[in-house]
């Protein structure tokens, strides 16, 4: 067994940043359905947050797009050591160092970015910018906890993130789907999907409470918004969910109650990723049996 020490991953999912074709409306569509709260802004660009975290999304206005598209998701990291040991990483693999997104320099004390093998932008920093309190809402998310890609560079992706980055393998679901956790132990801060093309599937805020996902629900219900699959409980991670989803306003948001954080002893040393089957109960253990693939 080595007795090396376990090189670091990125602390956790901050935020990402998705270029939308109406910049109003997808900011009210995001303050009234996922509970974010609308902070700086311009008639370029949005930062909505759900906690004290400076923003979890940063919408850019791009109003010859006809659908939303994700560009960027931006990551924490734990401290200095850890981001130069990353960076170090990111060039022995020989991949292009990027600099940070104009707007996040000032929102952070260091950081860089680098492109993932779908050619994603992947920030990553140190010190990312708090406000005192959290939103004055009730009706809100905690925390964004996890984006995921569906990918046709599934194998690259994953020896990118875990060997690169140093995301570890929570689950598999046989070998399309893989769960990644960093350093916050969520079970995963990032999903990939195998699939004939890249794009960021969903992007998942874990509510307050149950009961807060219920209400989020029925607030989609009442204004028709497409709920893209109805509630889950997730055989992984242990949450219970469901997804909002409308192309222009950006991927589907999954709003959850219950995700699993692993200990630190699971974390660090006991924790076996599962090898499970290619089976719906084992995405979502309310699915009725092995053919029941058409709900999702």
């Amino acid at each position: 067994m080595s007795t090396e020490p376990r090189r670091r991953a990125p602390y956790g999912v901050e935020y990402a940043r998705i270029e939308v074709p109406d910049l109003r409306a997808t900011a009210d569509f995001l303050v009234y359905h996922v509970g974010l709260q609308l902070e700086q802004h311009n008639e370029e660009y949005a930062f909505l947050r759900a906690d004290i975290e400076h923003h979890s999304i940063e919408l850019v206005s791009a109003p010859g797009r006809e659908a939303a598209e994700t560009t960027a998701v931006g990551f924490s990291v734990e401290s200095t050591a850890v981001l130069d040991d990353l960076h170090d990483r990111v060039t022995a693999a020989g991949l292009e160092v990027l600099p940070l997104a104009d707007r996040m320099k000032g929102l952070c004390e260091r950081g860089f970015a680098v492109r993932d093998p779908n050619g994603l932008v992947v920030e990553l920093f140190t010190e990312f910018t708090e406000y005192a309190e959290p939103p004055l809402l009730e009706l809100r998310p905690v925390d964004l906890v996890h984006p995921f890609l569906a990918t046709d560079k599934y194998d690259e992706s994953l020896e990118f993130y875990t060997k690169v980055l140093g995301f570890q393998t929570s689950d598999y679901v046989g070998d399309v789907t893989v769960f990644l956790r960093g350093e916050d132990r969520y079970h995963h801060s990032l999903a990939l999907q195998r699939n004939k093309q890249f794009y960021v599937a969903h992007l998942c805020f874990t509510m307050k409470s149950f009961d807060h996902v219920m209400r989020a629900r029925a607030r989609a219900l009442y204004k028709k918004v497409p709920i893209a699959s109805d509630l889950v409980n997730h055989s992984a991670s242990t949450s219970i969910a469901f997804y909002l989803f409308d192309p222009v306003h950006g991927p589907r948001y999954e709003l959850c109650d219950g995700h699993r954080v692993l200990t630190v002893e699971e974390h660090e040393t006991t924790h076996r990723a599962r090898r499970m089957a290619l089976d719906p109960r084992n995405i979502d253990v309310w699915r009725a049996a092995a053919d029941d693939w058409g709900r999702f």
